[in-house]
């Protein structure tokens, strides 16, 4: 047992720190290749409700998923930002909204350099 707790804290830790690597570090293609619906939004509102933040995300430009959609709201864990040392996004922040096939949501802030890079990874539009 005493051996165990150890090992078991270690496998709760892995999927976290996975997911922070892939929230700070990850590659357009990557994106693409892990959400089905990716967009670019601006924040519009943030409420906390038992341990989640539920943000509201007003659609700028979608890179995958459905077109048309205006507004998506997304459900994020609040203890990730802490986790994954990022900033809780604030009302009007740009930010890349990330919901996978499993109903995971990341949302991370977004430049324009990366849009910029995002739509050249395009699967729709190949490299430029």
């Amino acid at each position: 047992m005493r051996h165990f707790l150890p090992l078991l804290a270690l496998f709760v830790a892995l999927p976290a720190q996975a997911t922070c690597m892939f929230a700070r570090d990850t590659e357009p293609s990557d994106w693409y290749a892990w959400a089905e619906v990716l967009v670019a939004a601006d924040v519009e509102n943030v409420e906390r409700e038992s341990g989640t933040d539920f943000l509201a995300l007003r659609v700028v430009e979608t890179f995958k998923g459905p077109t048309g959609a205006q507004t998506m709201t997304v459900q994020v864990p609040d203890k990730l930002w802490a986790a994954c040392r990022l900033d809780v996004p604030q009302i009007g922040d740009r930010v890349l909204g990330a919901l996978n096939a499993n109903n995971d949501a990341l949302v991370v802030p977004l430049s324009a350099d990366y849009v910029e890079r995002l739509r050249a990874a395009s699967p729709a539009t190949g490299p430029r």
